[in-house]
């Protein structure tokens, strides 16, 4: 067994003799909803998602391991290719998941159904839960955020860390990759993209200082590495160069 770094209360890789590597998760009271999903996306076809293999004798999920490895946000930034693939991906899986309504469900951040214009969302599109090989992206983990959405807020959080918005980039490098973004996703404007950003992280701020309220653990391992003030701060800066952003896309 192999301890793996990420997850929201540890996440272990451990060898299968039948499916090969495997992934034992910690689960909550969202976890049948997110598996619910996933067997419906797989049946769509969807590629690059975890396949739910069942529970171990501990009570921890156990889904298929997507081999690759994930992007150090803070030290790198994917190249277009991967970024363009990453939003081409995306809105191959809002397709899959349109027409799946299954009604109420806890999910870990609501308890509802769905708002007008909402469907399924990973909500947590982070480049830290892609899977690359090389650089090409291979698919998605982490799907325990997954509940209610917008389509647009996947995308805008897919950009945050992808381009990377959330660190000082040069306006015209991220003016760009907002644009590669947002053609290969398909039917958004850049500027409309570009203005969903700030509004997204500025809500995920709020719900991971929800989530430290009421002790979610995953919330909890956020806070100790400075959140939300973290994000805040970041948001802040991010719509300080809003204006400079918007010219250089015209």
């Amino acid at each position: 067994m192999e301890h793996l770094p990420g997850g929201s209360g540890g996440v272990w890789r451990v060898e299968d003799p039948v499916h090969g590597p495997t992934v034992h998760r910690p689960t909550g009271p969202w976890t049948p909803a997110v598996h619910d999903l996933l067997t419906h996306l797989a049946k769509t076809g969807l590629d690059g998602i975890p396949r739910v293999l069942g529970f171990d004798d501990e009570g921890r999920e156990i889904l298929t391991y997507l081999p690759g490895r994930t992007i150090s946000v803070d030290t790198e930034s994917a190249p277009d290719q991967t970024l363009a693939e990453a939003a081409r991906w995306l809105r191959r899986f809002h397709d899959a998941v349109r027409s799946y309504d299954p009604g109420p469900r806890a999910w870990r951040q609501a308890s509802a159904g769905f708002a007008a214009g909402q469907l399924i969302c990973h909500n947590d599109t982070g480049a830290y839960n892609w899977i690359v090989d090389g650089d090409r992206f291979a698919g998605l983990i982490d799907w325990d955020q997954a509940g209610p959405g917008r389509p647009l807020e996947d995308l805008a959080f897919l950009c945050w860390s992808g381009i990377p918005l959330f660190r000082e980039t040069p306006t015209t490098d991220a003016a760009r990759r907002v644009r590669i973004a947002a053609t290969a996703y398909g039917g958004v404007a850049p500027t409309e993209l570009l203005d969903a950003i700030a509004d997204r992280m500025q809500r995920a701020s709020e719900r991971i200082a929800a989530g430290i309220a009421r002790a979610d653990p995953g919330m909890l391992s956020l806070q100790a590495l400075g959140e939300p003030e973290r994000t805040r701060r970041r948001v802040d800066a991010f719509t300080a160069r809003l204006p400079a952003l918007r010219a250089a896309l015209g």
